[in-house]
């Protein structure tokens, strides 16, 4: 398989392609690669050529001249990738004399990608546990007044529930655990609220975001499977109280 480099030089002495010009024509002729130019071992400036001998030559006499003492030859097999080859090179090391690092024609930058995906990890983490002070204070600019703290699903789902929401034409599911802890993505919420907010990025209202099924096996909203348990439990106890009149 052929490599990409075919032959090289490195750190010559610049005195020898000025004394020698006709051997360094000889070994290299008009062939083409990357260059690299040094002041002492600090490396100073990289470029490409398809003509490196020219290029060397020009050196000796333009805005660098006098600036390199040494320098190296990197000879490919073709000039396809040249240009990206010595952006690479340019990017990685920063040479002093390279002003221009310039661009990666059809590469992806990653790290606006990076960023959300950092955002998103920390967002996960910070609705499974404590919340910071500066996120409580927006939380209360931004959200409707809160009620009492919501009591977790115990007593009103059986355990191993199957919770659903569909958030942006995407379908969740979560799990209900025997302590009435919601279970989604491998994080473990205490109430319906913080683990839809787990999935919508924001504040949001966990009993009519998440739906479950009844005792009839259709899926409604779990406000309505608390407000049957709380009406169940208010006749309960209004029979109770009459019962004790007579």
């Amino acid at each position: 398989m052929q490599g990409l480099v075919s032959a090289h030089l490195e750190r010559i002495n610049a005195r020898v392609f000025e004394q020698f010009q006709d051997v360094i024509t000889q070994l290299v002729s008009k062939r083409h690669g990357v260059y690299a130019l040094y002041k002492s071992d600090r490396l100073y400036y990289v470029g490409l050529a398809r003509d490196l001998k020219t290029r060397l030559k020009q050196h000796l006499k333009d805005q660098h001249a006098r600036r390199w003492d040494r320098f190296s030859l990197y000879l490919t097999h073709t000039d396809e990738h040249l240009k990206e080859l010595e952006t690479l090179v340019v990017h990685i090391s920063q040479p002093k004399g390279n002003i221009q690092h310039g661009k990666f024609a059809r590469s992806q930058n990653l790290r606006p990608q990076l960023k959300q995906m950092l955002n998103d990890k920390v967002t996960n983490i910070l609705s499974g546990t404590k919340k910071t002070k500066k996120q409580i204070v927006k939380r209360k600019k931004t959200s409707a007044p809160t009620r009492a703290k919501s009591p977790g699903l115990k007593g009103l789902l059986p355990s191993n529930s199957q919770l659903r929401a569909v958030y942006k034409g995407n379908e969740y599911a979560a799990l209900v655990d025997d302590q009435g802890r919601i279970i989604i993505d491998g994080l473990t919420f205490n109430s319906p609220s913080p683990a839809a907010t787990h999935v919508t990025k924001g504040p949001k209202d966990g009993w009519i975001f998440w739906r479950c099924q009844n005792e009839k096996g259709d899926w409604v909203l779990l406000d309505e499977v608390r407000r049957i348990r709380h009406h169940h439990a208010k006749g309960v106890a209004t029979g109770e109280r009459d019962r004790e009149r007579y």
